[in-house]
């Protein structure tokens, strides 16, 4: 690890270990979730209704303690037979497998405030040694970029003055790279001292905003790397809340605009109560456009991974461009993930070149087929991929190049934009991005859609706002005070969701260091 990253790492943990804000409020909050199908009574939440009904012994859990006693639980866990035990003490956290003693320990235990299992999300392709690289084939090395329509665009801009974050496996140095990358973050806690482990978040990286031998879609745009996947392009969600917490206290410092996320997990319930939703959803009404991935599980329907599935992300699909400058040849990928979600989304809400495409290679690293069979020499600079991934990193460059166009633009006009600009492909009734027509046209995107009710329980949790009364239609978001209310007697289902206009609110005002557990949960 280069000494300016581990100076930066270190200073991520400093701050997250010193912080327990939005991490604390959506952990303390995704539990209790079901009860936002019913009206919230007044009822103290007790120990037992933090701790995740669904945990079971041999799985491994985020555990957040009561301050200054995530020590000592980590002990008791271990002594009741838990492994795997990671403990953050400043975080007042552990991390443990639990066994049917330590699991029975937790649910009673004074010193847990909340308990859930700590799920695998996956990279959606293109990990060494499965199938998603392949070797190079003698295609014209631009027909993917051409086919978005990106050189077009930098006839108007290339996407200076944007920055987008690539939240993946890191992003390694490369000559089509240098001086792109502002700032870069590690939330996998793995030891591994290379940047990129695994290839993936460089090539993602490099498909956005390259700017040497080959051009990403917005070359003139910077990146920030949050490290959240490991070498085998799995990470866990105490990694990626960890991410999003640094992101949200941070990206509007570093003119963070644009998030990549090219990895998923599978939909297990609506994006109401689903903690990928609320970390993406905060991301979006903070205003950063989030676009992601679907995964790589079609043709069936209702495959696509989460938080793809969520509606307020840009979530993109694949289509094969067959190596050619022709459009007309252009057909949807069979392998594309699709709707209808849980929620009767279709998704996903736009295509991109996601077969073959040409990017980044990460020097020194051994890349293998999915027989196993290595791919080039050690030493080349740029290899092939396929998968939604790709897809999901040309749609993020056209992204910035919108938010370039547009500084004003909410990540609801960029998304409005990018779909209305489509145009047809074969073997799909979704359009294929456009990076040229996107920068002028315009579109309507979330058209009385409700944000997550997690995410809004996470905020008034935050924030201690008493909804109960409110007009929500008339409500000033800069002079909202947010002290001394209670939040516990709310009725969700007579807020009326779709009147709230959460474009409105003064995110910036938002103090997201300003929680802790104390505030938002108390146990009996």
């Amino acid at each position: 690890m280069h000494p300016s990253t581990a100076a930066q790492h270190t200073c991520a943990m400093m701050r997250l270990g010193g912080l327990r804000g939005f991490l604390s409020a959506v952990l303390a909050v995704a539990l209790v979730a079901p009860a936002l199908d019913t009206a919230w009574t007044s009822r103290t939440p007790s120990v037992t209704s933090l701790v995740d009904p669904s945990l079971r012994a041999g799985e491994v859990a985020l555990v957040h303690t009561t301050t200054g006693h995530a020590g000592a639980l980590s002990t008791s866990l271990a002594q009741l037979g838990a492994t795997d035990l990671e403990t953050d003490a400043a975080a007042d956290t552990v991390v443990a497998r639990l066994s049917p003693a330590a699991l029975d320990a937790i649910r009673t235990d004074a010193r847990v405030t909340v308990a859930t299992s700590d799920i695998t999300v996956v990279a959606s392709g293109g990990i060494r040694g499965n199938k998603g690289f392949e070797k190079e084939r003698l295609t014209d090395v631009a027909a993917s970029l051409t086919a978005t329509r990106a050189p077009f665009a930098w006839l108007r801009t290339t996407g200076e003055g944007v920055v987008v974050a690539i939240m993946d496996t890191g992003i390694a140095d490369h000559p089509d790279l240098r001086g792109k990358v502002s700032a870069r973050l590690d939330f996998v806690g793995d030891g591994n001292t290379l940047l990129d482990p695994a290839g993936h978040g460089t090539f993602i990286a490099g498909l956005v905003a390259a700017n040497g031998s080959t051009r990403g879609v917005a070359p003139g745009a910077s990146l920030v790397s949050l490290r959240v996947l490991d070498a085998q392009g799995n990470g866990k969600l105490s990694g990626v809340v960890k991410a999003f917490d640094w992101l949200l206290r941070n990206g509007k410092r570093l003119g963070v605009r644009v998030l990549n996320v090219s990895w998923g997990a599978p939909q297990a319930t609506s994006y109401h109560k689903d903690l990928l939703s609320a970390l993406v959803e905060a991301a979006w009404f903070s205003g950063i456009t989030v676009v992601v991935a679907v995964g790589n599980d079609g043709p069936d329907a209702g495959t696509v991974t989460a938080p793809a599935t969520d509606p307020f992300v840009v979530s993109v699909g694949s289509y094969n461009d067959m190596g050619t400058l022709l459009t007309s040849d252009d057909v949807a990928s069979t392998f594309t993930a699709r709707g209808p979600t849980l929620d009767g989304f279709a998704k996903p809400d736009t295509l991109a070149p996601g077969e073959h495409v040409l990017g980044l290679r990460v020097s020194g690293l051994v890349y293998s087929d999915a027989s196993g069979a290595p791919i080039g020499s050690t030493t080349d600079r740029y290899i092939h991929m396929t998968g939604t991934s790709a897809s999901s990193a040309f749609v993020t460059g056209v992204a910035a190049l919108v938010k370039a166009a547009r500084p004003s633009a909410t990540p609801n006009d960029v998304k409005g934009a990018i779909v209305a600009s489509g145009r047809q492909v074969q073997g799909s009734s979704v359009t294929a991005v456009d990076a040229f027509s996107a920068l002028t046209r315009n579109g309507t995107a979330n058209a009385g859609l409700v944000p997550s009710r997690l995410l809004a329980k996470i905020l008034t949790t935050a924030h201690q706002l008493n909804v109960n009364g409110v007009s929500w239609e008339n409500v000033n978001w800069d002079v909202v005070s947010w002290d001394g209310v209670s939040w516990e007697t709310v009725s969700w289902e007579t807020v009326a969701w779709e009147t709230i206009s959460w474009e409105t609110v003064a995110w910036e005002t938002v103090t997201w260091e300003g929680v802790s557990w104390e505030d938002s949960v108390s146990a009996e």
